[in-house]
């Protein structure tokens, strides 16, 4: 009885901080910037380019084909294009990738947990300019002949200032624990899921925008199985709301 007080005082901790958002329950977690210095296009997986003055909108997935498109017809989980026209650009910017490709697998080190979406904003050089609003940004999980299996996205707008240059650095994004999960349940189930992605933004200024796809390779066991150790930023954050239950603890049993 006593364990269960504490974690429900733990809890308390966190909502007294400030901590345990709706965010701790969202789909895709903002993670933080993830500088990768020296990474263009070339060097990294990119799954959307997409350029546009003021709301711009970039979509790929697969068609009925089976073929890698863009398009409103590969907008997912709530990115809907204005006018019915999205902003991709031409050229080996918009690409769909297959998880197994890409190293995931639906159990051991490098589960679905360990996928990150990068946002890489390239708005100029004016610092007027630079910040930039990802509306929205879902990850998108077909099977191999275009039938959408799942969509996994951010509940909230994310306000960023770009990082100059295509590929130099970006912001992370994870599936939270409940969605990784549900997406190594597609992966075990469908051996040739393919990754796409949908995402808008506004306030741009003209400069190309970019998604692209990595995973993260620091990993620690979890009663589920491997889960993502934990950033340094959150430790604190951890920390300090044990030490709020901890008080509040020690005043419930006085």
């Amino acid at each position: 009885m006593k364990v269960v007080i504490m974690i429900r005082t733990t809890l308390q901790g966190f909502l007294a901080l400030g901590i345990w958002t709706t965010s701790a329950f969202a789909a895709l977690i903002p993670i933080g910037s993830l500088p990768s210095s020296g990474n263009g296009i070339g060097a990294v997986n990119t799954l959307v380019t997409f350029q546009n003055t003021g709301v711009e909108v970039g979509c790929v997935g697969i068609a009925g084909t089976g073929t890698t498109a863009t398009g409103t017809a590969q907008c997912f989980g709530g990115v809907t294009a204005p006018g019915g026209v999205t902003n991709e650009q031409t050229g080996s910017g918009n690409n769909t990738y297959t998880a197994a490709g890409l190293g995931f697998a639906s159990t051991g080190a490098n589960t679905l947990a360990n996928l990150v979406l990068v946002f890489n904003g390239n708005e100029g050089g004016n610092a007027a300019d630079k910040p930039i609003t990802l509306s929205n940004l879902s990850l998108n999980l077909f099977s191999p002949a275009g039938i959408l299996l799942g969509s996994f996205a951010t509940i909230s707008p994310f306000f960023a200032t770009d990082f100059p240059g295509v590929g130099s650095a970006g912001y992370g994004f994870q599936l939270d624990a409940a969605q990784s999960a549900a997406a190594n349940a597609l992966l075990a189930a469908n051996p040739g899921l393919v990754i796409g992605v949908s995402a808008s933004a506004s306030g741009a200024n003209a400069g190309s925008e970019t998604v692209f796809i990595t995973r993260i390779s620091t990993i620690q066991p979890g009663p589920g199985g491997d889960v993502p150790a934990p950033e340094p930023s959150s430790l604190w954050m951890i920390g300090a709301g044990l030490i709020v239950a901890g008080v509040a603890w020690r005043r419930r049993v006085a």
